[in-house]
């Protein structure tokens, strides 16, 4: 039991409360350090020497082994302190300089590093998506300052890429020994990997038939949509692993696939699938649900009483 004494220094922030283990300062422990204290003859040098190794003595505490330091910042007791300590550094390095800069919309934004890069380079074994967006929004915000500070300069040498990294290129697709030409497609949560080949119009899903798999005649002609802009319907088989999300991010992941395929089989196809809008990543998500909401939008009917 801590006495008032104790436990009016912890919430001032001069201690910690003690470990749970055989090691912490138990009030018999407390007065035998006191008693050994007054007891034995120490100099001053010696008594240097000691603070510098165990630190300052506390309110007769000769001894702070048994005592948790004070964690420098509030983020140590949260789920992902590191990736919430940069969240916070990065609000009040932009509340610092906001006052003695002048924000431009037009002011030219780094190229930032990739989910993977960027998850080395904060120091966090994963980052979600969500998290890697706000990072992205917070930087953003920061580079619409100018002029730009110095330690935003050296900041943001740390999270953008280096001319080496931009001046490196995807690898072109090509079509393989066996004449497939292999794409990814997302639309949502769903994902696709679909592979065309030059056929009789034969369309595999997940090992099934397209008609078996997709049951709305709607998702199978948003499939096969890249196929009927360019006039291809029949000359082309498409087989496909996909997952994740409903029937109709399916076929639509699926059809982006496609797409991509054919600009791998012919590029002269590019123009128009441009103009049909069949290889622009639809973005679009189904907006979250809000707290004190019925929905996304909609709002609990209003009760008088």
């Amino acid at each position: 039991m801590l006495s008032s004494r104790t436990l009016g220094r912890i919430l001032t922030g001069s201690i910690s409360r003690p470990l749970r283990s055989a090691t912490a300062i138990t009030p018999v422990a407390i007065r035998s350090l006191s008693q050994s204290a007054t007891t034995n003859n120490f100099t001053t040098s010696h008594t240097t020497t000691q603070e510098q190794q165990d630190g300052p003595t506390v309110a007769g505490y000769n001894s702070l082994s048994g005592f948790q330091r004070k964690p420098e910042s509030p983020s140590y007791f949260t789920t992902n302190p590191v990736y919430n300590e940069l969240i916070v550094n990065l609000d009040y390095a932009y509340r610092q300089f906001r006052p003695t800069t002048r924000p431009s919309k037009t002011a030219v934004r780094p190229n930032w590093l990739g989910k993977p890069a960027l998850t080395i380079a904060v120091g966090v074994d994963t980052l979600k998506t969500s998290q890697y967006r706000l990072i992205v929004s917070k930087l953003n915000q920061l580079a619409t300052l100018h002029p730009r500070p110095a330690p935003v300069e050296v900041l943001f040498s740390r999270f953008a890429k280096t001319e080496e990294q931009m001046g490196q290129k995807a690898k072109p697709r090509v079509v393989d020994a066996m004449g497939r030409a292999l794409a990814t497609g997302r639309r949502k949560e769903a994902s696709a990997s679909v592979y065309v080949v030059e056929g009789e119009g034969k369309v595999l899903i997940n090992g099934q038939e397209g008609a078996e798999y997709f049951k709305k005649s709607q998702d199978l002609d948003s499939l096969l949509k890249p196929l009927e802009v360019t006039s291809l319907l029949g000359k082309y088989n498409i087989w496909a692993l996909v997952q994740g999300g409903g029937t109709t991010g399916q076929a639509e992941a699926i059809s982006l696939g496609i797409a991509k395929a054919l600009m791998t089989h012919t590029p002269e196809l590019k123009p128009t699938l441009r103009k049909a809008g069949c290889i622009t990543r639809d973005m679009r998500v189904v907006e979250r649900k809000k707290p004190g909401q019925y929905g996304a939008r909609k709002k609990f009917q209003w009760v008088k009483r």
